[in-house]
């Protein structure tokens, strides 16, 4: 039997008393998932600790509850164990608007012991320790998830799969690998509106190998006192229970949507967006991206913004990484993603993979946001999620600027992060198609007009001068991508050519005067598209300069990035 079960984990039934008892009151049969399934079932303590410098910190307790059909391994002395995260979130409003922020970020606790007790389910299996048993809980409490020398790393962890290095480094020295946020970042909670939540998480290879990971994550509104150095946590309220953080934005004020994004093959994101009208026509775009269990991670995110719209205060909020919590021992580069406006976008990203493994990407257990003000009412759109480690994207439906006029919605970019990759290493700028010989960060499709009455114009800009360019509508697309000339092309299905056009400075449009409109040309086609019917459209156009991308490699044209048109 493990010696610390007598030192730390029935000291933890005592403190628990009180929480077991109400445990007891509120049994629910277990849910009955496939294989093991754990989840936060409580969330105690917390433990305050003294500041050091310019940072307060905390840690959390947690009791998790195996409500799976099979025990979860709980082995101490391998990586067939679970491990335990720690976040503290900050809701305030600024400038009329809510924001909804990460401001502190743990470590990992190692599990050691696994008790057995009965505070989610009615049916516990007890066990030796060593697995937690069907039905079963296990309490750690806050002192004993703020202990360094039981703390590991989270960069060694893939959240998705739950497989993790052992034995991990230990975080040593003030209150590293405890929850710690900036002074500057706290006020107490009464003041201002202000509320904070603290977030914890299990993580476990045997409960992401059934399938179980998406509901890992629990948490508890936080309280929040003091000044100057001195500040002091407590709880009010309840765990909810399977609920990340970023649920809690819905709690705090209405009108937040939030979106599950599930990456193939890997984990779970969930978007969060809330369109803030300010007056005067002005109106504030607030988005807050959480990565759960995602081992790809997140290097950028587009938002589309039509050409006729002007944006101000872009902003951008992330999280810090201490003590070397990095590939190597060394910490991830905190620097702020670098935001860059196209014609019909708004996008932020951090360094590729390629260029710095310990970029500033959106890994999993952490929320980063993204704000701007637009002087345009919203609409619904679609915003684009680029990969990190590997090249590649996904998208999600939430509140854009609308314009005044419906438009395009940006894809396909040949920037490096579609999975298939420019032929000769000519990516773009971001938002952009792959690069030319004309060196003007490759080209990208736009729209000027009205969808209603088919007055929308496509404009493809970034070509060489006089180019001929073929306009392409699709009535499906390639998310992924494939390489077509020098770039990559997406739009894919019944291909219909609306029309040939010559560049004239680099930037060829149609219609212009005397053609007919895109929608009309489409029926004329044979493609008659009804009300709420997609397309989507790219420009082929010729690039003969063979020194470029020369064959067998590429060929002597190239594709913009795409557009996708819900029409009316």
């Amino acid at each position: 039997m493990d010696p610390r079960r007598f030192s730390v984990k029935w000291l933890a039934v005592a403190a628990l008393a009180a929480v077991s008892a109400r445990g007891a009151s509120a049994q629910t049969p277990c849910q009955g998932s496939s294989g093991p399934d754990v989840i936060v079932g409580d969330i105690t303590g917390p433990a305050n600790y003294t500041a050091v410098g310019t940072r307060e910190a905390l840690s959390l307790g947690t009791t998790s509850c195996n409500q799976g059909t099979a025990p979860l391994d709980w082995h101490a002395s391998n990586n067939h164990h679970p491990v335990i995260g720690g976040e503290l979130y900050r809701f305030r409003v600024v400038d009329g608007a809510g924001r909804f922020e990460q401001v502190g970020l743990s470590w990992l606790k190692h599990g050691f012991y696994a008790e057995s007790q009965n505070l989610c389910c009615n049916n516990c299996q007890p066990t030796d320790g060593t697995i937690l048993g069907i039905g079963c809980s296990d309490p750690y409490v806050a002192g004993r998830n703020g202990t360094q020398s039981l703390l590991g790393p989270r960069y060694q962890v893939d959240a998705h799969t739950g497989v993790f290095v052992y034995p991990p480094p230990h975080p040593s020295g003030g209150n590293t690998g405890r929850i710690e946020a900036e002074i500057a970042d706290l006020e107490p909670s009464s003041a201002n509106g202000t509320r904070y939540f603290g977030n914890c998480q299990y993580v476990a290879a045997d409960d992401a190998s059934s399938n179980n990971a998406n509901n890992n994550s629990s948490y508890r509104e936080i309280t929040v006192s003091g000044s100057g150095t001195t500040w002091n946590f407590g709880f009010v309220g309840s765990v909810r229970r399977e609920q990340p953080a970023i649920q809690a934005w819905q709690v705090c004020e209405s009108g937040v949507t939030t979106t599950d994004v599930q990456i193939p093959n890997d984990g779970l994101l969930i978007l969060g967006a809330k369109a803030t009208d300010l007056g005067g026509g002005m109106f504030h775009y607030e988005y807050a991206l959480y990565n759960m269990n995602v081992d790809v991670s997140v290097g950028q995110f587009t938002v589309p913004v039509p050409s006729d719209v002007s944006v101000t205060n872009v902003g951008f909020h992330g999280v810090v990484y201490r003590g070397g919590d990095g590939i190597g021992g060394v910490n991830r580069d905190g620097s702020d993603w670098t935001p860059a406006r196209a014609s019909s976008a708004l996008a932020w990203s951090t360094a590729t993979f390629a260029q710095d493994p310990n970029a500033n990407a959106i890994r999993w257990g952490t929320t980063y946001t993204f704000r701007f003000d637009a002087n345009s009412a919203p609409a619904s759109g679609t915003v684009r999620i680029g990969t990190f480690k590997t090249a590649g994207a996904v998208t999600a439906t939430a509140d854009v600027p609308g314009g005044s006029h419906p438009s395009g919605t940006p894809f396909c970019f040949g920037d490096g992060n579609l999975a298939t990759a420019c032929p000769c290493g000519n990516s773009g700028t971001i938002t952009h198609g792959c690069e030319n010989s004309s060196l003007t960060g490759g080209a990208f499709a736009f729209t000027t007009g009205a969808l209603a009455p088919d007055t929308l114009v496509i404009h493809c800009a970034g070509e060489r001068e006089t180019a001929y360019s073929l306009f392409i509508q699709g009535d499906a697309s390639h998310a992924s991508g494939n390489v077509f000339g020098d770039g990559v092309r997406c739009v894919g299905g019944s291909l219909k050519r609306i029309g040939v056009k010559p560049a004239t400075a680099g930037v060829a449009t149609y219609p212009e005067a005397g053609d007919l409109g895109i929608r009309a040309r489409s029926a004329a086609l044979g493609d008659v598209i009804p009300p709420g019917g997609v397309r989507y459209y790219q420009v082929y156009y010729r690039d003969p300069d063979a020194t470029f991308c020369a064959p067998p490699i590429g060929g002597t044209f190239n594709v913009s990035s795409g557009l996708i048109v819900a029409w009316p």
